[in-house]
């Protein structure tokens, strides 16, 4: 996924177009009646707004939501999933995820079986010092009331705000008649997207799993790998299980970490025209490694790439289940109002030139999890990864 501004003034104006065509097709509506129709490719559009407008009996959306709701249905009609226009509260989460850190109050929202948005706090965080407990459940931000048909990522972004700030939460906590209000004091709050352990000492055998390829993902597994190499490490598994993808870039620097030379992907945008990305010219102790990479389902798109650029050029087996498939590139054009729409322009293949979207990536050991396999906490994916460096030393 990219920042991309080229063609971000095209957009605005689109926008303010249909802002401009909003507001005349409202006159033409109100103005002439029911029976007048507006004419044009966008004239059915106008004509139901202003129907609206005179018949609804709820409550009418601001004009702005009403312009938001006519972006979605634009882009939704060209019918490709990885093409979405992004209201402001998601994308600002979005870009917090993908920075991997935020002004927040170091808890995670989740809705109960009634709609309720509960809270599950992390340990020595704001919320937790302040008092706020898990499964308490959240009434209120500020003076913004939440509703159960608010998207949690709209929530979330009400949470959050500048370190040091304050932020007032009323909950409501089983056992208590009355709701509460809680204060808390937002910090910064650091996400790490990558884990890693020694798994066998003896055997020299590490584990690094990678969350998501975000800004600062990279950096995190250098630090992890060279702290690895210092604990004796000379084999990884590398885990890219429920990766959903992030930053092409990140994904270049960290397949890079494990590869001396070569292209990491290919890349086919409209026309056939085709573009290689190299590997980064790096030091990383992990090139010299033994390495297998774990896959599933939820392993996609940039992770899809990384899986792939190590199969192809020597580097890794892949072991588990066969990949989601989502090898498509979306440039991100941001708007003036905290809108941004994700274009789908591209197409992702691996150096050997496979294809990912659509297909996904088949592993070389195709292992399962079963649910009797979670409930008592075995993962034989990652037991077959560990059997695989045994067998191959």
């Amino acid at each position: 996924m990219r920042h991309v501004w080229r063609n971000a003034l095209t957009g605005l104006l689109v926008l303010a177009a249909l802002a401009g065509v909003f507001s005349a097709g409202f006159y033409f509506g109100t103005t002439r009646g029911a029976s007048a129709d507006a004419t044009g490719e966008f004239g059915t559009l106008w004509n139901v707004r202003s129907t609206l407008e005179r018949t609804f009996i709820g409550e009418i959306p601001s004009v702005q939501r009403q312009a938001w709701g006519a972006a979605r249905g634009l882009v939704s009609a060209y019918g490709d999933p990885y093409t979405v226009f992004v209201e402001p509260a998601a994308r600002e989460v979005e870009r917090d995820d993908l920075r991997g850190h935020f002004g927040g109050i170091g808890a995670t929202l989740g809705r109960d079986a009634a709609g309720g948005l509960v809270l599950t706090v992390i340990r020595d965080r704001p919320a937790a010092r302040a008092g706020v407990r898990d499964n308490d459940i959240l009434l209120q931000v500020d003076e913004a009331p939440i509703t159960a048909d608010m998207p949690v990522e709209e929530v979330v972004a009400l949470v959050r705000g500048p370190e040091g700030t304050p932020v007032t939460l009323m909950l409501r906590r089983p056992g208590l008649e009355a709701p509460f209000e809680v204060t808390v004091t937002r910090e910064r709050i650091e996400m790490p997207s990558v884990e890693w352990r020694v798994l066998d000492a003896a055997g020299g055998i590490g584990y690094a799993k990678v969350q998501l390829f975000g800004e600062r993902t990279a950096g995190e597994l250098r630090d992890g790998l060279e702290e690895l190499d210092a604990a004796g490490v000379t084999r990884l598994v590398l885990d890219l299980r429920g990766n959903g993808g992030g930053l092409v870039n990140a994904a270049v620097e960290i397949a890079s970490q494990f590869m001396k030379d070569g292209n990491v992907l290919r890349e086919q945008k409209r026309g056939g025209q085709e573009r290689h990305y190299p590997v980064v010219a790096t030091r990383s102790p992990a090139q010299e490694w033994d390495m297998v990479v774990l896959v599933d389902g939820g392993t996609a798109s940039a992770s899809e790439i990384v899986a792939g650029a190590l199969r192809d050029q020597g580097r890794a087996v892949l072991i588990g289940e066969k990949t989601f498939g989502k090898g498509s590139v979306q440039e991100v054009h941001e708007y003036s109002d905290g809108t941004s729409l994700h274009v789908t322009v591209a197409r992702w293949f691996t150096p050997a030139r496979q294809q990912i979207d659509g297909s996904g990536l088949l592993p070389d050991v195709q292992i399962g999890i079963s649910e009797d396999d979670r409930r008592i906490g075995r993962d034989p994916q990652l037991e077959q990864g560990m059997a695989w460096l045994e067998a191959h030393r």
